[in-house]
């Protein structure tokens, strides 16, 4: 599984110039909705950029095209290759962590063989960059350091199953655990090519990926009850509704249950979303990392106003 795409020079040139012109636009817009919408864009341009690269698995590979990282170097540094370098290596790190996950979900080994082929190829391209072997080992302590989470989600899902209750800090946890790849995993890259980077700025990366986390629950409250799985809204609403109840239900009401059977769902879940808010906008970093906090309150306005819309 390759991570730099096999392009011809001409190829290489004309995506480069757009990705060029792309990003210019970007470091231009001051408003936070347009900035996002050109996010997409940017997302969608550095992935056919990388259309080369092995894509067994679109629908993992999907999850794994956001342009944050890419964007974050590239205002450090204002240089394209050292933008595109942290892209791809937090784009193979992202996919790893999916794939691992899905193992976790199915224990399909087909999934952990090819986990373990994206790392090798991590590792193998890592080893080229004399400047960056460092993070093999760095990488390596970090995803163990991740890989807790798992353990943690699967005694999660056993007290779904029996019907037990959890508390608005037992939710903060796993939300916070869910979304700490971001921390462990993913700044360590930009810690080793940016010049800016600090402490803080990883702070910033992972509220907002708990926050992402949170808008991926929201979508996903039928397919987590169907599978099991843990989700955060229905670990609030458990505490006035039994897990039995919910997943007894039609998967066509599952949703109104969840969200409209009891406050506590949207109550705590609000809670933890302002939380993450405030968390961001206490914390001080970079002028070049700035763009972050605008996405913290994006996501989180962008939350507030879906699960309220639930009342109506």
């Amino acid at each position: 599984m390759e991570i730099t795409p096999k392009l011809s020079d001409f190829e290489n040139r004309v995506y480069l110039d757009k990705i060029s012109k792309s990003i210019r636009d970007l470091n231009t817009t001051s408003d936070t909705l347009l900035f996002v919408q050109k996010m997409v864009s940017l997302s969608a341009l550095l992935s056919s950029f990388n259309r080369n690269l092995d894509n067994s698995f679109p629908d993992i590979d999907e999850n794994a095209q956001d342009p944050t990282y890419f964007i974050a170097a590239y205002f450090d540094t204002k240089n394209i290759p050292d933008a595109l370098w942290v892209y791809r290596i937090v784009r193979s790190l992202t996919r790893y962590i999916l794939l691992s996950d899905r193992f976790y979900e199915t224990r399909n080994d087909r999934y952990a063989s090819l986990a373990k082929q994206v790392h090798k190829s991590v590792n193998e391209f890592l080893q080229t960059k004399s400047d960056a072997q460092h993070l093999i080992y760095s990488i390596d302590y970090s995803l163990k350091q991740f890989s807790a989470f798992w353990k943690l989600e699967q005694i999660i899902k056993r007290r779904i199953l029996k019907n037990y209750t959890f508390s608005y800090a037992e939710i903060r946890h796993f939300n916070l655990s869910k979304s700490s790849d971001a921390r462990l995993v993913y700044a360590k890259v930009l810690d080793a090519k940016l010049p800016s980077f600090n402490e803080n700025v990883a702070l910033i990366l992972h509220y907002n990926q708990a926050l992402l986390d949170i808008q991926d629950d929201w979508e996903d409250i039928e397919n987590d009850v169907q599978e099991d799985m843990p989700n955060i809204f229905v670990m609030a609403a458990v505490d006035n509704i039994s897990y039995d109840r919910i997943k007894k239900s039609r998967h066509d009401m599952i949703r109104e249950i969840v969200l409209n059977g009891t406050n506590s769902s949207r109550g705590s879940v609000i809670r933890l979303v302002n939380e993450l808010q405030a968390s961001s906008r206490s914390v001080s970093i970079p002028d070049n990392f700035a763009f972050l906090k605008s996405l913290s309150d994006r996501y989180a306005d962008t939350l507030r106003r879906k699960i309220s819309s639930a009342n109506s």
